[in-house]
């Protein structure tokens, strides 16, 4: 969600969103046991409750939430079989077809699972953060109109 949709849509649209958006983080980390063998699971299942108990704006989880976003990445590090060379294509012009080359990793079936869960994880938190901003620009703004 880039700032120009999130400063077009309602606020309560930009609240839903983020509110559905931990739901399916919750339940997408728990079908793949994050955090389930590491010292943090309690840590994991508390911030997954808030999400689900459909409470993603409270500030205090900030610190929560990226622990919960370095789990994810731990894990998914960990789900890496092989690296695979991969052309990527940038453009195309008169001289034909352009790119890169990049070495993409291969992950198994739980870190297929997992890249899942770090696309929600993200889009959840710019949800999230889209929905915040909008709440501190509409409070900046009654300052001034109070002034």
């Amino acid at each position: 969600m880039n700032s120009k949709d999130a400063m077009q849509r309602p606020l309560d649209d930009l609240a839903t969103t983020a509110i559905q958006l931990g739901r399916d983080l919750e339940r997408s980390a728990r079908a793949v046991c994050l955090g389930g063998s590491s010292k943090g699971q309690g840590f994991v299942d508390r911030t997954l409750r808030h999400l689900a108990e459909r409470d993603p704006f409270d500030q205090r989880f900030d610190v929560s939430l990226e622990a919960l976003r370095s789990t994810v990445e731990a894990e998914l590090a960990s789900e890496v079989l092989h690296t695979e060379r991969r052309f990527i294509a940038t453009r195309f012009d008169a001289e034909g077809q352009h790119g890169e080359v990049y070495d993409c990793p291969v992950y198994s079936d739980r870190g297929q699972d997992l890249l899942v869960v770090q696309t929600t994880y993200l889009r959840f938190i710019a949800a999230r953060d889209a929905t915040l901003d909008r709440i501190a620009a509409e409070r900046a703004l009654r300052r001034l109109l109070t002034m």
